[in-house]
């Protein structure tokens, strides 16, 4: 598409209804949201919207699990929407687009599974509150835990006493710190991971 008819395109988006944009194809959307034209917000709205339930799609096949999926189709939504300034139509935006879905869907994967693997900490940190035991080695594993929860920072601390010690839903940790679920999700797994690097210099020093 010429400069000319980039520009005229720009121009008309300021006179035309809003009614217009959903007739405009994938790449008429991105130059005027690249340009920061006229309803270029707008012009987003629709083209993210257009292929949220794709998105979407692609994520539930890949994590099989739909509120996963959601939080991720959030997030890669969010991503192309920052990422679009750079965006240089060698292929087209739907390729694009998938490309994004799909490192989203791999880091996810990722995380999630060392998330799996850090649930052994629950035990731990259940074994610290209900109190001392007569086995010299649940001893040690209880100074470990309180050494490892005093080491971590004050966020993760905040975040590991209400899951494990208010025993607070992901949902009720969410509203406690005013965030959503998604980042709810990413700052248990962040905090796990501080106590479990914590736990084990204090059992295992080098």
């Amino acid at each position: 598409m010429s400069a000319l008819t980039t520009e005229a395109l720009t121009q008309d988006q300021t006179t035309r209804p809003c009614q217009t944009l959903p007739q405009l194809g994938d790449e008429p959307l991105v130059r005027l949201i690249q340009q920061r034209g006229s309803g270029w917000k707008l012009a987003a709205d629709v083209l993210l919207g257009r292929h949220q339930r794709g998105v979407l799609a692609q994520c539930m096949s890949r994590l099989r699990h739909h509120q996963d999926a959601q939080d991720v189709t959030q997030r890669v939504l969010l991503r192309a929407l920052a990422a679009l300034e750079r965006f240089e139509h060698r292929s087209a935006f739907r390729t694009w687009l998938h490309t994004i879905t799909e490192n989203e869907c791999r880091t996810f994967l990722v995380q999630r599974a060392r998330y799996v693997q850090t649930e052994h900490i629950e035990r731990l940190v259940e074994l610290f509150e209900a109190g001392a035991r007569s086995e010299s080695e649940t001893f040690i594993e209880q100074d470990a835990v309180a050494i490892a929860l005093e080491r971590v920072s004050p966020l993760a601390r905040q975040v590991l006493r209400l899951r494990f010690f208010e025993d607070r839903s992901l949902d009720e940790i969410a509203v406690a710190l005013t965030i959503t679920l998604s980042a709810a999700k990413m700052r248990l797994y962040r905090s796990l991971e501080q106590f479990s690097r914590h736990y084990q210099a204090v059992v295992k020093p080098a």
